[in-house]
This record gives C-alpha cells, structure tokens and sequence, in this order.
C-alpha cells in the first residue's frame, strides 16, 4: 500500500517533464487541431484555384514562409502556369482531409491556348496556404495517355459518403493505396492490391483500363486493373519511390498520394505471362511525376484518377525532404594532369558501355553523380541503358579546374543521343560527374549524332590567351541576356551556331535581328574547361524561357512566335571555338527540364 503513492508521484514527475512523450512520434502534439473542417478546406482550394484561374497571386490567402512547387521545383507563386494559363474547368476532382489539413484538386486547363491537365495539393495552417505542391501535364510530345481535357469528367463516386460498414480505418486505407504501387513495382504478374471486378483508371483524362479506348497505348490490349496487372504489362516501373499520402479521407474511402515512377529502361523488351514480348516505348531512364486518388470501397480499390507528367529521370520531391548535397572535389595539376584526367574520363565512358565495370573505376572516398540537374548513385540512368559510345569524342581537359568534358554520342539500345559528360577529379581519382543528355524525342532543333566535332589544335600565332577567352564568353551571354539587338564583340564573320547538332545559322543573327526575345535569362554560367591550345572553352549554363509572351517583333518587324506555349528551363554545354582572338563556332547541346530548375 506504500509503493502506490509513490508510483503516482513518479507517474506525475514523468509527465510534467517529459512532455515530448505525450505524443506520437513525429507529431507536434497530442491532439490534432481540426481548425480548418472539410468545408473551409474545400474553399481555400477554390480560392487558390480561383486565384490561378485569374492569374492574381494576391487572391492567395498566401502563408509568409510557404513552398510552391511545380513538376517538383521550387518557384515562386506567379511564376510558371500563373504566367500562362489561361483557362481552368469550372470544377475539377476536389477532395481534402482534415487531419491533415491538405486538399487537392484535379482537371483540365489550357496554357497559351494549348491543351493540358493540372492537379495541385495544398496545406493549410492557421488560415493559411503554406504548402503547394502541383503536377502541370503539357500535351506530350513523348508517349504518354492524354485525354480530353476541356471540362474533365471525374467519378462522382469520389464524392460519396460511404456507409460506415464499407470504410476502413486510415492505416488499412494507406496500406490498400500501397499496395497497388507495390503491385505496379516491378510489375511481373503477382498482385499485392484488392480490386473490386469494375475497378477503372482514369490517366490524364482518359481511361486505361479498357482495350476499346484507342488511345495508341499497348497498355489497354486487355480490361480491367487487375487483369493488366496479371499480364506485368508494368514491368518497366523500376521502382515506385517518394511514395507520400497527404490525403486520406476516411469517409469517402479516398487517399491522395504522390509519386515518381522511374523506368530505367535497362531492357528495351520484356515479355508478358502470356509469352508475348513487349517492347519500351522510350529507350532511356526516364520517371514520371504524379498525384494519383484512390477510391476505396470495401477494403477495394474500384476507382483511380491520375495525372503524371515525365521528369527528369530520378528527381526528386522537395516536400519529401531535403536533397542531399553533393561533395565538393579538390585536385590541381600535380595531383591530376592532362594525361591523368584523359584516363579517369576514358575509363568513365568505357564503364558506361560495358554496363557493369563501374566498381573497378578509381573512385574518390566520397562521390557525387547526376543526370540532368538530378543525383542518383552511380549505376543509375546511362549506367543502365548505354549499348555504346562514340569512337572518337572531344575530349576537353582543363588541369587548372581539375575536369576534364567528354562531348560526343552515346548510344542507348542502339538510339543515339548526344552526350556531354564532365569528369572532375579528387586528387588523382573520380570525385564528380555531371552528364547532361540530350535526345531526338524533344524536338528539334536536332540532328542525331554520328560523332563528335572536331578541333584541330592551332597555330601558335592564331590561340588566345584563356582570360582573353573567358572574358569574350562572358560578353557573349551577357548579350544574349541584354537583348538590345547588339552581337557581342569578338564574333567572327563566318562564325556558325550549332544546336543539337543541327545548325542554326550564323551567330550574330539572332542577337541582331531581336530573336532571342523568348529568352528570360542565362543563368548559373560555371567554366567547364578551357583549351588554350585548341581555341575552346566549354561552360554550363542554364537558360529560362517563361513562355508568358508568345508573339514578338524583331529588329525588322516581322512578327515571330515562342518555339513553345509553355515555360521551360534548358541546361546547356556550350563550346566556344576560338581563333585569333574571335569566335568562329558555338556548338551545344541542351537538355530541357522543368521550368526554374537550378544546378544541384
């Protein structure tokens, strides 16, 4: 009878003191703040999707320190679709939950008259938008499901209220949502997921579940989710990752998740459970970014609307966590001469086309990859899908910045592309590569690669000194930001402008004639590596086009349209020949990513 009160007594010290243990992990407290209910929620998303409707960020009950994202980079609200939309459908898929506190909404729209799809998810704290996180689908030029788009028709079955007999707690849900990604993984004929017989999916604004919707997709040969499924019709999906579920509302039986899909297409064919071979409808990595509801009925999963839209492979989801940071490499020339970076980038390319010798390479302690602005681990991306490379690229190595850029065509199951590959050393070993890829599914402009340009090494009368070099490159992008309809000194006469292979014209004409206009800004310029011997200099920028005009006039009056109707960002590697102190050649290559995606 002692021991009682003292038990209470350190029952009672414990929970003054400790009051980190008063609540889940990873929760602020103990009790969920329902400050916003479902009704107020729905209506901050319409106020938001008003707002954008109009393009008036001002309209947005807008959070001091909020994160917007679209196609998952970090912009500003006004910026992106706000500078090009131009119509949105009356009423979309809304759903919201109210733990949580997010909502979303899903439907068409048009962007400078262009058809496309949209899906946003907000949250809000203390009356407030402070998260936004969207998923833009243009009318794509790669393969991809696309629907009507003018006034989606969304299930209503969404919207209805569920007797309680046939809902299920909020971690069945989640599972049951998880499920059907663990089914899509990998997908080879074992099924995870519940379906109930007339489970439908609507994807970009048309259904894939029935073989009589011709939309030109292999994915529809047979009906039903389940029986796709069966088939492994989905074996491209190398993983499902960044899986999230902001939204799960317990009495209509929806969940809201986010995703990525990655196709790392290391096969270009596989065959079905039924014998019959499938063949990859893109030939390299590639992921899928989505926002995707589930209605769940039963404990089964009977209806599903997604819109997705391809990124770059491997991206990641800035509301999934921070991005890691790459390490930084250190060497000099006497730790890494010409010969030494010519050999570190060489065995580089000719891991890529062996597809497996990687882990012989001599690797630095700590390494840092990417792709197109995106870090992966090495034996990601090209590591998978190079079936070749070129037999004599340019190799540009620079022992004062320690790099070296191999820059030439690379082959993935036979489809060639161009490639621009850095290769920075760390000491005398590999410490950073960053390629930028570049393929004819983007249009043009675009010649496919037979092999890489060729640069002579010059006179000595007729080189340029590197700060001489360096200083005319930096006029160069300086022009292009200016637009004032000036060519940048030290242009020669004859000097060609080459752009994916393809040329496009002499340089000083579009900085003369005023066709740059679409052209926001350069920005992020960085010195790849110079080659005072052969006249080069090779740099990295990024160039961002808002597309929130779409007409201009040039110097002569004639008018001229925006080569798209929706904002983008390039990554370039640019080359600059030089010979006796003027440009005589620009070659790049670009590669376009989402819209103010910056380096890693």
């Amino acid at each position: 009878m002692r021991i009682l009160p003292f038990l209470l007594a350190g029952a009672a010290t414990i929970g003054i003191s400790s009051t980190a243990a008063a609540q889940a992990p990873g929760e602020d407290s103990a009790v969920y703040e329902l400050e916003c209910d479902r009704d107020c929620l729905i209506g901050k998303l319409n106020e938001y999707v008003d707002a954008l409707r109009v393009r008036t960020p001002s309209l947005v009950p807008l959070a001091n320190d909020y994160l917007f994202t679209e196609n998952n980079v970090p912009i500003e609200v006004g910026e992106g679709l706000w500078g090009t939309v131009d119509r949105l459908d009356a009423a979309g898929l809304e759903v919201a939950d109210t733990q949580t506190q997010n909502a979303a909404w899903f439907g068409g729209m048009t962007e400078n008259g262009a058809p496309g799809i949209f899906a946003v998810r907000i949250h809000v704290e203390d009356g407030m938008i402070d998260e936004i996180e969207t998923v833009v689908l243009r009318e794509p030029n790669l393969p991809a499901p696309f629907g009507e788009t003018m006034n989606m028709r969304h299930d209503p079955d969404f919207n209805e209220i569920l007797p309680p007999e046939q809902r299920r707690p909020r971690p069945r849900l989640r599972a049951i949502a998880d499920s059907y990604f663990d089914t899509v993984e990998l997908n080879d004929g074992q099924v995870f997921a519940p379906f109930d017989e007339d489970c439908g999916r609507l994807e970009n604004g048309i259904s894939t579940t029935t073989s009589a919707q011709d939309d030109g997709s292999e994915f529809t040969r047979v009906d039903g989710c389940e029986a796709q499924f069966e088939l492994g019709i989905f074996r491209i999906n190398k993983r499902i990752r960044e899986r999230r579920y902001p939204i799960i509302d317990v009495e209509r039986g929806v969940v809201v998740s986010t995703a990525f899909f990655d196709h790392a297409n290391e096969f270009d064919r596989y065959l079905l459970t039924d014998g019959s071979e499938m063949r990859t409808a893109l030939k390299w990595p590639n992921s899928i970014t989505l926002l995707e509801a589930f209605r769940i009925k039963d404990a089964k999963i009977s209806r599903i609307e997604a819109v997705f839209t391809y990124v770059p492979y491997f991206m990641h989801n800035p509301f999934a966590g921070p991005a890691a940071t790459p390490p930084v490499p250190k060497s000099s020339p006497e730790e890494c001469d010409t010969a030494c970076l010519n050999g570190l980038t060489g065995q580089v390319l000719n891991a890529y086309a062996t597809r497996g010798e990687w882990r012989n390479l001599p690797w630095a302690e700590k390494v840092g990859y990417e792709e197109n602005s995106v870090g992966m681990q090495v034996n990601e991306g090209i590591w998978g899908s190079t079936t070749g490379i070129d037999d004599d690229p340019l190799v540009i190595s620079d022992e004062q910045l320690g790099r070296a850029l191999w820059f030439g065509r690379i082959e993935e199951h036979g489809q060639p592309a161009w490639a621009g590959i850095t290769v920075s050393a760390d000491g005398d070993r590999i410490g950073h590569i960053e390629a930028v890829i570049r393929r004819e599914e983007y249009g043009a402009p675009y010649v496919a690669p037979e092999t890489a340009p060729s640069f002579d090494a010059l006179p000595a009368a007729e080189q340029t000194e590197r700060a001489a070099m360096l200083q005319a490159v930096d006029r160069f992008y300086t022009a292009m930001n200016a637009q004032d309809g000036s060519p940048p000194r030290a242009l020669a006469e004859s000097c060609e402008w080459v752009l994916n292979g393809q040329p496009v014209g002499p340089c000083a004409a579009p900085f003369a004639a005023r066709r740059l206009q679409p052209l926001e800004r350069v920005r992020d310029r960085e010195v790849i590596a110079v080659d005072e011997e052969r006249g080069l200099v090779a740099m990295s920028t990024y160039e961002d086009f808002p597309a929130t005009r779409q007409q201009f006039t040039d110097a002569s009056g004639e008018t001229f349209a925006d080569a798209q109707t929706y904002p983008r960002t390039l990554q370039v590697v640019e080359l600059f020949r030089f010979r006796n102190g003027e440009i005589e050649r620009v070659e790049a290559i670009t590669s376009e990513l989402p819209y103010g995606m910056e380096p890693r």
